[in-house]
């Protein structure tokens, strides 16, 4: 049996619970999921999520693990609906989150997602959301892939100047500053706007510094 911890985390003045399951494993490896669990790159992803215009928005995030950022985005920001994707082990947790804060089906659509992979094209993306996905540089050609498959022009963007628009937070560590490169080079702009030391959630006595980033889609020369 999943051993259960819920813990409650301030959003823009709302305090939203984060369920995590300690049994979630990859069916191929047998390893633990660490997506099952929160960590501080969703905190700060939520946070910074609060300076942004998401009223009305239709959201997407992308290996969301726990769901935080897409849950508050609706519950606390006034977005109207999160697709929440993940591997599949993980769905079952994303459900629960959701539901842990008054989400309804309607309002946040949990879904299966492998890097590489597409939702449906007539779905209309405004924001695409993504934490502590910098790791492997391997996978980004394939996560563009998906990105490629949900940007549009002319929308919403969640801040206002058009578009599909994406924000990532990451640990500032070794690797994150390749998988930006990579991204680059398959298409996409990449711009730091924020920086931050924080305590870790899980070592309060260890610091760490976190980074944002806006995620763009390059317009081809001409277009």
């Amino acid at each position: 049996m999943d051993d259960v911890r819920v813990l409650h985390v301030a959003v823009a003045g709302r305090t939203l619970a984060v369920v995590e399951r300690d049994g979630t494993h990859d069916p191929a490896t047998g390893r633990a999921l660490t997506g099952s669990w929160l960590w501080d790159s969703a905190l700060v992803l939520a946070a910074h999520l609060s300076k942004l215009q998401l009223r009305g928005a239709t959201v997407v995030e992308l290996g969301a693990g726990t769901g935080l950022p897409g849950i508050a985005a609706v519950a606390c920001l006034g977005a109207a609906r999160c697709v929440l994707t993940d591997v599949q082990p993980l769905l079952l947790g994303l459900r629960v989150n959701a539901e842990a804060n008054g989400l309804a089906a309607e309002q946040a659509d949990v879904r299966e997602l492998r890097w590489g992979d597409q939702l449906e094209p007539e779905l209309q993306v405004d924001v695409v959301l993504m934490s502590d996905v910098f790791y492997d540089p391997e996978d980004m050609p394939a996560m563009a892939a998906t990105l490629r498959g949900l940007w549009r022009d002319g929308g919403g963007g969640g801040d206002g100047d058009g578009g599909t628009v994406g924000w990532a937070a990451s640990e500032v560590r070794d690797g994150v500053q390749e998988c930006v490169d990579v991204l680059r080079e398959e298409g996409f702009e990449v711009a730091e706007v924020d920086r931050a030391t924080r305590p870790l959630l899980r070592d309060p006595e260890q610091s760490a510094a976190f980074a944002v980033y806006r995620v763009s889609r390059r317009q081809p020369e001409g277009g």
